[in-house]
């Protein structure tokens, strides 16, 4: 039976994925930001480790965006005035974790944006329509639902 859009999300097809394991972290995951010049858009519960979380943004300290739950108030306060140029909101609902790296790089992840010691996976997938979607359907919904931290 082929998956099919609904109330409860929308289908799509993915040529290339990866199922990222054990050893994968979100530093390795995003080893190539610094590459990128389009936007990066995150979704976590938690901002675990800020030190950690800052050897991965400063590698390109702008143009990411990020929702956090608002339980991560602290952390995201010491990231905003460590990397003034990125946007942060809190949303108190917020349990996504969802990174979207333009143009078509989408990670969903058992793991909150930062260092987790637990075991966790991930799944990465290379799709224009499915980033596209993605930031529609979620990212820019819950943002817009969001406060920002200034």
């Amino acid at each position: 039976m082929a998956f099919s859009d609904d109330n409860g999300g929308f289908a799509f097809s993915c040529n290339d994925a990866k199922m990222s394991i054990f050893a994968s972290t979100w530093n390795t995951r995003l080893s190539q930001i610094g590459r990128v010049s389009g936007p990066i858009f995150v979704m976590t519960g938690l901002l675990p480790d800020t030190a950690y979380l800052s050897q991965i943004i400063g590698k390109r300290p702008s143009n990411i965006f990020i929702i956090a739950n608002s339980a991560a108030q602290a952390s995201a306060q010491s990231l905003k005035r460590s990397f003034p140029d990125i946007r942060i909101v809190l949303h108190p609902k917020n349990n996504a974790k969802v990174v979207l790296v333009a143009p078509d790089s989408v990670w969903v992840s058992s793991s909150d944006f930062g260092k987790s010691e637990q075991i966790e996976s991930a799944v990465g997938m290379h799709s224009v329509a499915l980033y596209n979607r993605t930031l529609d359907a979620l990212f820019n919904k819950v943002w817009a639902e969001s406060q920002e931290i200034q």
